[in-house]
């Protein structure tokens, strides 16, 4: 048997002083004292970290349930949320392609969306049409891929078909947003065709295009661009 010195005892007071408590424990402990709601109480061992990972599988699990949801709907949100997520990887030269992405998207909603759910889409369709326009405006078509372009042109097309189908269902949608969406891509359009060799009846469509644009007939002018396609 050890003799118990006065050595040997602060030897063992300083090996105990070692001994660190889990941290599950410590937390229990203090709101238990503090009369505080333990935070972390139902998952004792997920670490800070771990719970913002939780978060984020909640989210996206939620967004399985929310991605059919329309605007004005509770869970649309997180929809919304998870669409603007996905904005944050797009460079700035797709990122009109990605709005016009979203705008059909809404348009697509708007087909299937009883009375109470019209207005807010519209609304949608709306800021999406903006924000297309607005980045545009941010791209140098002289200078752009030859495939964005494409992307741009194809959806812009796809905007204006479903902007038919509405009308068909009795729906229109006119407005400020429009229209300055269609300034905003005829005249990228324009810059980007006298950047180019064209043939002689691309010249002429040019020339009309410009003329029109300066009459500030912008959606007639798209609606040439596109019949020429």
């Amino acid at each position: 048997m050890v003799e118990l010195t006065e050595k040997n005892l602060i030897g063992k007071i300083k090996e105990l002083r070692q001994i660190k408590p889990r941290k599950d424990w410590v937390c229990l402990t203090k709101t238990q004292i503090l009369g505080e709601e333990p935070t972390f109480f139902l998952f004792p061992y997920f670490k800070p970290a771990s719970v913002g990972l939780i978060a984020i599988f909640i989210l996206f699990g939620l967004f399985g349930f929310a991605k059919n949801s329309l605007p004005g709907d509770p869970l649309y949100t997180i929809r919304k949320i998870v669409h603007e997520s996905r904005a944050v990887f797009v460079s700035p030269e797709e990122k009109p392609v990605f709005q016009l992405k979203l705008a059909n998207d809404r348009l697509k909603d708007l087909t299937k969306a009883p009375a109470k759910n019209l207005a807010p889409t519209i609304n949608e369709f709306q800021a999406s049409i903006s924000e297309a326009a607005k980045d545009l405006t941010k791209v140098d078509a002289t200078t752009s891929n030859p495939i964005v372009t494409q992307k741009i042109v194809d959806e812009t097309k796809k905007l204006k078909e479903n902007e038919e189908k509405m009308r068909s269902l009795g729906v229109v949608i006119e407005g400020e947003e429009i229209e300055n969406f269609n300034k905003a891509v005829v005249e990228y359009l324009i810059k980007d065709l006298e950047g180019m060799s064209l043939t002689e009846e691309k010249e002429i469509v040019l020339k009309e295009m410009k003329k029109l644009f300066e009459e500030g007939k912008y959606s007639e002018a798209l609606e040439l661009y596109l019949i020429n396609q």
